[in-house]
């Protein structure tokens, strides 16, 4: 999961403004003539082709309720539709088919999948979109791999997976020169990526990405000859037709149409960025949500038990310990690590929560205050 820069450098920069274009919030571009288009003109677009790709910067609610409006448009048109997502690891595929069936609360869902652990982003930026797939019964396809077997690679390289793993995987086509260049522009501006492996490596990494996703893709339109999927990724994965349409076109599949929200200080936008692009607002500031500062032990499954509790952190302040077990959150019950971060994340972002723990036998309760910013440490809670 990433943000790619738009432009590579002021060098380049400088070439592809000539040939930029504006866009306004709630205008829809055909970039092909640089048209503006009505969006019924659009849907009817989209839906003449097999796979369409609707990009997303996944902290923007505008750009998720542009794919929540093409998913709708598209299930109006199509009865077979299926729709694909990067959020989540092949794996978890189980999971979405229970969703979809009506098997699973919205809680246990999200539990189910650890949702927290393994996406990140606020749920309810994601939930109307799932909800609709669930009262339409349409599929909801998992498109990616775990998160860990990608930052293997990204620091190690493809030749360090076990055998067993790599013969598991699709083929996977090299980037082309363009995307290379782009990556190395994130690679080189990020420094927690290029200090944690080569350059290469990190090129081998997101061509994984996006060959699994694509594969995905792929496999779901073969078996269904009649059917339309729509994939949702970071517009990253799918900007100037590199990553997910390259690897489908490697893979001798045409039948596909990007579309882009484009938010804010991307108001200007290259004419080759996509088929399409659609002019969004920026996300709302909104403060961060209800955090501890804390790290949870995850050899426990039985509750959610402290491992660490950092130093001048919310919850060391509320006085918890390393070994304590959190029970409640003012009434609410903590089942597991994963449902206390979505207990949190659902908290009042202001004020202060009330928290119920166990520490040698004897219950407690403290209250415990909104976080101080240096208390959002990585995977801490």
């Amino acid at each position: 999961m990433f943000f790619l820069p738009l432009m590579l450098g002021a060098a380049i920069l400088q070439v592809a403004s000539m040939h930029m274009m504006p866009i306004r919030d709630h205008e829809i571009l055909r970039l092909s003539d640089q048209t503006v288009i009505r969006e019924e003109q659009l849907v009817t677009a989209l839906a003449g082709h097999r796979i369409v790709l609707i990009g997303e910067a996944h902290d923007n609610p505008a750009h998720h309720a542009v794919q929540l409006k093409m998913i709708q448009a598209l299930h109006a048109r199509h009865r077979e539709l299926a729709v694909a997502l990067e959020m989540f690891p092949r794996s978890l595929q189980p999971q979405l088919d229970r969703w979809v069936a009506g098997e699973l609360s919205e809680n246990a869902f999200l539990d189910g999948v650890e949702w927290y652990f393994t996406w990140g982003f606020d749920a309810e930026l994601y939930m109307p979109i799932f909800r609709f797939a669930r009262e339409r019964r349409i599929p909801l396809l998992a498109m990616n791999l775990p998160r860990e077997t990608v930052g293997k690679v990204r620091r190690k390289g493809m030749a360090e997976l076990d055998i067993s793993l790599r013969d598991t995987l699709p083929p996977i086509c090299p980037a082309s020169l363009a995307y290379r260049l782009r990556l190395e522009e994130v690679f080189n501006a990020h420094e927690m990526i290029s200090k944690s492996g080569k350059f290469d490596h990190f090129v081998e990494s997101q061509t994984l990405w996006d060959g699994v996703m694509a594969d995905t893709l792929r496999n779901w339109s073969r078996s269904h000859p009649h059917g339309v999927v729509v994939g949702l990724a970071g517009t990253g994965h799918l900007l100037k037709g590199h990553g997910i349409p390259h690897q489908l076109r490697q893979r001798g599949v045409e039948d596909l149409v990007t579309l882009l929200p484009w938010t804010g200080a991307d108001s200007w936008v290259d004419p080759d960025a996509a088929d399409y692009v659609w002019g969004t607002p920026a996300a709302p500031e909104s403060p961060p949500p209800m955090r501890l500062g804390v790290v949870l032990d995850e050899r426990r499954s039985d509750g959610a038990w402290l491992k660490e509790v950092g130093e001048e952190s919310p919850g060391a302040r509320a006085g918890l310990k390393a070994g304590d077990q959190l029970l409640r959150l003012d009434d609410l019950e903590i089942r597991s690590r994963h449902a206390l971060v979505r207990l949190l994340n659902d908290m009042p972002r202001d004020g202060r929560i009330r928290l119920s723990y166990r520490r040698d036998g004897q219950e407690r309760e403290v209250f415990v205050s909104r976080p101080t910013p240096e208390s959002h440490a990585s995977r801490s809670q």
